[in-house]
């Protein structure tokens, strides 16, 4: 059983931390009031996606490592991944939809559409690009699962060949070759092609090169764990320097393939330099790390539902520094009670469930030791 990279839970915190800050950001003033102080100090945390799913490719090139294709390693695979996320997921949509409106949502069409995308991962706008969903609606976050469980279908996918990398090669230049087959210039920019079809644009978009960086950074990782320790957290800790650099300077944007490009060096020295990094990191950041899951799906919905209930007796209170820091305080005592009672023990009873009754093991017993 492979246990977790506790570094890469490091930055996974850091990840879940800077999402976080960017939505709760307008938190910081009173509801109304001029924003560019919080976009100033925390606008630039979106970037926290790029790495989340760079991360997302390093962690599939990791719990599949010596692993042989076949169509029982691609079940196993789709078992494991859709266990993990599926049933926080939906739990933390029902507390959206409870709390956001309930049955009221059924009687405006837009609210209907995003509730209807949210249930099926279905992405049903043209633009913005990449969310290709309506940003301002009910669980707006989602938008970046629906890229996730895009992204293991095709690896679920390419597990069943031989040339295992080969066939993912195919899929990142899927893009890029259709664009010259219609016509189209080839882009690396995330506003994506030109289609008619959401779906397509979707299916299409450039973004899903950042989970092919985190797969790179996964097998040079396998090809370089356990050398020169101390090389590789100077470069870590460089790397780190270097992007908070270019966050200062605005020049490190979200959804951008060279900022996940960073992220992915980030990523595989950070890993490289487990033992060390994990010396020098307080125990609360990897803590951060492996409740970012929860605390990443429930921040927006909890926020609203708090800052709704108090400031109907007291207007604003939510809107100012204690409210920013009771929401980010609440967010992660709710999220760490997610984490222990659904992501770990209701999604591990439905993996025992499944492995009973079809008889696999393998990667479903990683459960979620490897995520």
């Amino acid at each position: 059983m492979k246990d977790k990279i506790e570094s890469i839970q490091i930055l996974r915190g850091l990840a879940a931390l800077s999402v976080v800050l960017f939505h709760y950001r307008y938190y910081l003033v009173p509801d109304g009031s001029s924003v560019a102080v919080p976009n100033m100090l925390f606008g630039w945390g979106a970037i926290g996606v790029d790495l989340f799913f760079v991360i997302s490719g390093f962690i599939m090139v990791y719990i599949t490592n010596g692993k042989t294709g076949g169509v029982k390693a691609s079940f196993e695979f789709v078992v494991n991944r859709l266990t993990r996320i599926l049933p926080t997921y939906y739990i933390i949509l029902l507390f959206a939809f409870l709390t956001g409106g309930a049955m009221s949502i059924f009687h405006y069409p837009e609210k209907t559409n995003t509730l209807i995308s949210a249930l099926t991962f279905h992405p049903y706008t043209n633009s913005p690009a990449p969310l290709y969903i309506n940003d301002e609606g009910m669980f707006n976050v989602r938008w970046t699962l629906n890229y996730e469980l895009y992204f293991y279908l095709a690896f679920s996918l390419c597990l069943l060949v031989r040339h295992r990398l080969l066939a993912l090669a195919c899929w990142f230049s899927f893009p890029a070759i259709l664009a010259c087959f219609i016509g189209q210039n080839v882009t690396f920019s995330t506003t994506g092609y030109e289609f008619n079809s959401s779906l397509l644009r979707f299916f299409t978009n450039p973004i899903i090169i950042e989970f092919g960086f985190g797969m790179l950074s996964g097998y040079v990782y396998n090809h370089l764990k356990g050398k020169n320790e101390k090389l590789f957290f100077s470069l870590a800790i460089l790397t780190l320097a270097s992007a908070i650099y270019l966050v200062v300077i605005g020049r490190l944007p979200a959804y951008n393939l060279t900022t996940s490009f960073i992220f992915s060096l980030l990523v595989l020295f950070f890993a490289l330099s487990n033992n060390m990094m994990v010396k020098v990191t307080p125990s609360p950041v990897i803590v951060l790390g492996n409740i970012s899951f929860s605390w990443y799906l429930l921040h927006s919905p909890l926020a609203s539902f708090i800052s709704d209930k108090v400031e109907k007796a007291h207007q604003n209170a939510m809107h100012s520094t204690i409210g920013f820091i009771i929401l980010i305080v609440a967010s992660i005592l709710v999220a760490y009670l997610s984490h222990k009672y659904i992501e770990i023990k209701l999604s591990n009873s439905i993996r025992a469930l499944i492995q009973k009754y079809t008889h696999t093991d393998a990667l479903i017993k990683k459960g979620i030791q490897a995520d």
